[in-house]
């Protein structure tokens, strides 16, 4: 089940990842935001923003860092309202499931679809698998949520981590309950993403539309933005990260470069292999990245696709 577009009508949509601002920012740090989504979106027609809800977690890697502390965050979905009323743009929201019971949990998914508009969730789970938690699992959740709005409007997405063994299998179980669409996680390498294609290709999925993925890309300028994605757990090898940090005035050039020819990759398998799944890019600029960075990277990554998809056609009449 694809996800509606807004304004654009391009093969592949292009989501941006929008971070709530610190609560104390007030309304110059959501002013700030909507600021950066206007210039992008005014520069590529976006079509929709996806909105994260950070939470305090711990480092998924011994190369982690994390040099600023956890600070509280505006609600995802009071961001989306605003970005909803403005832009006129669908949003994303994230939501983790675990830390509300169940009834609270209904409530607020019905107070976020009445009274914020919020139409597209993205269920996530807990830090750690082996805690027990208040709320209800993610399969649960993706369940409560099509009982509690029961409207063709809903969509229901969840995380898929392309480097984690059983994944497309964990999907079909998320699938069955309810979900509709998955996020990935940061990709820095295309072949987790090409196997996770196959993988699910050769999965038994239930038997209705397949589900659309939307690939988590993210432009990087500086060592400390490698650091915080291996915080963040992002597969990342020694030879890349070499390779990007080789010259510390290119960080940002360097990883368009890897982010654009890995896309040629990508397009190119699942353009050949694996075509009835819909995928679409979420881009998740991290830190000052300037707005302009982004726009480079999603001008470049449109006209790629563009251009391979006019190709594919004028074979496709030579047939």
């Amino acid at each position: 089940m694809s996800l509606p577009k807004t304004v654009t009508d391009r093969s592949v949509p292009i989501y941006l990842e929008a971070v709530p601002p610190l609560l104390r920012e007030g309304a110059a740090g959501i002013d700030a935001v909507l600021e950066k989504i206007d210039a992008i979106h005014g520069a590529v027609e976006l079509d929709g923003v996806n909105i994260p809800e950070i939470r305090q977690e711990s480092s998924k890697s011994k190369k982690g860092e994390r040099l600023k502390p956890f600070e509280s965050r505006l609600e995802p979905r009071e961001l989306a309202k605003r970005i909803q009323e403005d832009f006129g743009l669908d949003c994303i929201i994230n939501r983790v499931v675990v830390h509300l019971a169940r009834e609270r949990q209904a409530e607020w998914f019905r107070q976020a679809w009445e009274e914020y508009g919020i139409r597209r969730f993205v269920l996530v789970g807990g830090e750690k698998s082996g805690e027990c938690y208040p709320g209800p699992s993610v399969p649960e959740s993706n369940e409560l949520v099509h009982r509690v709005i029961d409207d063709c409007e809903l969509r229901v997405g969840n995380i898929c981590i392309p480097t984690r063994a059983q994944e497309a299998q964990r999907m079909a179980r998320k699938l069955a309950t309810g979900a509709d669409f998955f996020t990935t996680q940061i990709v820095y390498h295309a072949r987790e993403f090409t196997r996770l294609l196959d993988d699910l290709q050769a999965s038994a999925l239930p038997s209705r539309a397949p589900p659309t993925l939307l690939l988590t890309l993210c432009p990087v300028q500086s060592q400390r933005n490698i650091r915080f994605l291996h915080w963040l757990g992002v597969s990342l090898s020694a030879e890349l990260e070499a390779w990007l940090a080789r010259d510390p005035e290119r960080v940002a050039e360097r990883s368009l470069q890897h982010l654009e020819r890995m896309w040629i990759e990508i397009h190119r398998h699942w353009r050949a292999h694996h075509d009835r799944f819909p995928i679409g890019i979420s881009l998740a600029p991290i830190g000052r990245i300037p707005p302009m960075t982004t726009v480079q990277l999603a001008r470049n990554l449109i006209s790629m696709t563009d251009r391979a998809m006019i190709r594919r056609a004028g074979t496709e009449r030579t047939l």
